[in-house]
């Protein structure tokens, strides 16, 4: 059974977010740079969606489109709140989904991107065109 989609704002009426929040009380920030030919050349308006399973939801975070750098910049997700960075511990983290569209090239699917409280992550979408093959006459 696939999952139902709705927006944060919808999760937050729910009786589910108050467990999710209570996991996720602080903040990460998500920088994304989209790009093809080996980071030479940005690719404007690549739509980016964020969605995490939560229960028995796909919630979706964010919906938007790179700018004409290739870039999104200050995306701001949930996250868990991190412990002294002096500590031998490993930082908590929460998976999100990203997934990159841009019409001429392939889908990236289920691309995990974990976000830390308090932490800015800069993750780079290296888009691949579609190449189309056609037989010789």
């Amino acid at each position: 059974m696939e999952n139902d989609y709705i927006t944060y704002d919808e999760l937050k009426k729910l009786d589910i977010y108050k467990d999710f929040l209570e996991s996720n009380p602080d903040l990460g920030y998500l920088k994304i740079k989209a790009f093809t030919a080996q980071e030479a050349i940005p690719l404007s308006k690549t739509e980016v969606i964020i969605t995490k399973d939560i229960g028995s939801y796909k919630v979706i975070f964010y919906r938007g489109e790179t700018d004409i750098n290739g870039m999104i910049d200050q995306i701001v997700l949930p996250a868990p709140k991190q412990v002294s960075s002096t500590s031998d511990a490993t930082p908590k983290y929460t998976l999100y989904e990203l997934n990159a569209l841009h019409e001429g090239y392939e889908i990236i699917r289920e691309y995990q991107v974990g976000m830390l409280g308090n932490v800015k992550v800069i993750q780079y979408i290296k888009m691949v065109p579609i190449i189309e093959v056609k037989p010789n006459d």
